[in-house]
């Protein structure tokens, strides 16, 4: 069996995205913030702007890391929706 720190998952962003990568490590939520390097390089440059999407994949990692509560409703809001995707399948049988 390998251990799952020792895996690693690799993904290609397009030019200008970012990505923000949740995981699970010792019942914590780790968190990463990954910028293609179009974005990488926007953010090296002194005279650039933060571009806007960077800007809202930081913010919503620091609310998710500061407030209890946003997690939690988070968490509650995706259990929803799954489960009204899992009815809108079961509909169609």
């Amino acid at each position: 069996m390998t251990d799952s720190k020792d895996q690693k998952s690799t993904i290609t962003l397009e030019p200008g995205q970012v990505a923000v990568v949740l995981g699970m490590e010792d019942g914590q939520i780790s968190r990463q913030l990954v910028a293609s390097p179009e974005v990488d390089a926007m953010l090296d440059d002194e005279h650039s702007d933060i571009p806007f999407h960077y800007f809202l994949a930081s913010a919503f990692l620091v609310r998710l890391d500061q407030d209890e509560d946003f997690a939690a409703d988070l968490a509650e809001w995706y259990d929803e929706r799954l489960q009204g995707e899992a009815g809108k399948a079961d509909v169609g049988k």
